[in-house]
């Protein structure tokens, strides 16, 4: 029997049938569940609140899948992968909420059943509410991974991260790092949105948004970096549509001043969708000069297009090329070129949860080899004197470091130069970023310059 519609439903029902929904598309079509969640509440008519929720329940239910699911192993008379993944999601959302949140278990598990009973029918009610309740009763008895014996593990499950990812940090960072990383990792950031120097200053930006009942801070790392909470949907703010500011990270905001523009001076990005680097490029050189924006994709490159169009950004130039192969198309040399190359995203795991699960060791080599090409192919297009700057948003030695040795290893004329933004005491030339230390996500920036 369906949901009639007719009998009240219970406080928060909504937002839960939201999150649900968007679960559920998410495991079964794999998209992007940031635009997912996007789309969702958009078209939804809740309020900020109910927002808010549907975003913390979408979000940790599938950051902390590999707790979940070992919790709810321990109450299921069924293997988890022989379940409807109607079900699966329901109780994993579900659990989510009896072991992280302050929401009542009774409420949780009513509410479970009401929604298990629209979506899926009477038949799986007694078995979802079954679990649920069980879990409540034992949370507190479950046997985890234990921390000194089986250290791995542990940061696997009780973090709730891929086997692989915490085996390479234990190994390039060792485990109080990895763990502190992981910790940081299940944190809720703060929204990160870069004010447009050229239509507003921080100040006033901060001044219009908690007007609109934000909380809005200074951002430590970049000047015209602010953190938001309780932004609701930023597209439709006013602000934003009329291109006082765009959503970007603190640690992609300082990248851009590794670049270090002038007005003036021909800049190539190459790879620059969806055009975040790319605009602030052109805003750090106050609108005068050229910014080139390549990317494969044709609407990908209507993205930054669009992006500059709403910030007022008239120098960005797109161009659909593949930057492996850019020399042959582009003219002349640039002043500075920026590498910001396609990795893992393992810096963005706090921000993308859905990141954590989607990669696979495999691609840490094949990424790094295309990594590498891209640096390569960046360098002849260098003008002497001029600035190569390579970026990733990953947490991994062989796309950061690694890369770059083989590039200096392999292409003689350059040399490192002391990237700006450290943190204090960092040492080091390259710049290092992490979500535990830095509050931002995991970046790595080299800046490399061309002998005259």
């Amino acid at each position: 029997m369906r949901y009639s519609g007719e009998v009240p439903r219970p406080a928060g029902e909504s937002a839960r049938r939201c999150a649900y929904g968007v679960l559920a598309e998410y495991g079964r079509d794999g998209a992007f569940l940031n635009h997912l969640l996007a789309a969702a509440l958009s078209s939804s008519e809740m309020d900020r609140r109910d927002r808010a929720l549907v975003t913390e329940l979408v979000q940790g239910t599938v950051r902390m899948k590999s707790a979940l699911d070992w919790a709810l192993t321990r109450f299921s008379s069924r293997a988890l992968d022989t379940l409807d993944p109607g079900v699966l999601w329901i109780l994993r959302l579900s659990a989510y909420q009896v072991m992280f949140t302050e929401v009542p278990d009774y409420a949780t598990c009513d509410l479970a059943a009401a929604l298990t009973r629209s979506e899926l029918g009477e038949s799986a009610v007694g078995y979802v509410n079954g679990v649920l309740r069980a879990l409540a009763r034992g949370l507190e008895n479950i046997e985890w991974p234990d921390r000194d014996s089986d250290p791995l593990s542990y940061l696997e499950v009780r973090h709730s991260h891929p086997r692989w990812v915490v085996e390479m940090w234990v190994r390039e960072l060792g485990f109080e790092r990895a763990e502190s990383l992981c910790a940081a990792d299940n944190e809720q950031p703060s929204l990160s949105i870069r004010c447009n120097l050229l239509r507003n200053t921080p100040e006033e930006l901060q001044a219009k948004l908690q007007a609109h009942g934000m909380e809005v801070r200074r951002g430590e790392l970049a000047p015209e970096a602010l953190l938001v909470s309780g932004s609701g949907s930023v597209p439709e703010l006013y602000e934003y549509q009329s291109g006082l500011f765009s959503v970007q990270d603190q640690g992609s905001i300082l990248v851009g001043h590794q670049v270090d523009p002038a007005p003036g001076m021909r800049v190539l990005d190459m790879c620059a969708a969806p055009g975040g680097k790319a605009n602030h490029l052109a805003e750090l050189m106050r609108n005068i000069g050229s910014v080139t924006a390549l990317d494969v994709s044709p609407a990908r490159l209507e993205m930054i297009a669009g992006a500059a169009s709403r910030l007022g950004n008239t120098i960005v130039e797109t161009r659909a090329l593949d930057s492996t192969t850019a020399r042959a198309y582009l003219e002349g040399e640039f002043d500075r070129v920026l590498v910001d190359a396609p990795c893992t995203g393992l810096g963005t795991f706090a921000r993308r949860p859905d990141t954590r699960w989607r990669k696979r060791p495999e691609d840490v080599e094949r990424l790094s080899k295309l990594q590498l090409a891209l640096l390569r192919e960046g360098a002849a297009m260098v003008k002497p004197g001029g600035l190569l700057v390579y970026s990733t948003c990953t947490i991994s030695r062989r796309e950061n470091q690694d890369v770059v040795d083989l590039f200096l290893q392999k292409e003689s004329g350059f040399g490192p130069i002391e990237a700006s933004g450290q943190r204090p005491g960092a040492g080091g030339t390259f710049l290092e970023l992490f979500r535990d230390t830095d509050g931002s996500d995991g970046m790595f920036a080299a800046v490399l310059r061309r002998a005259l």
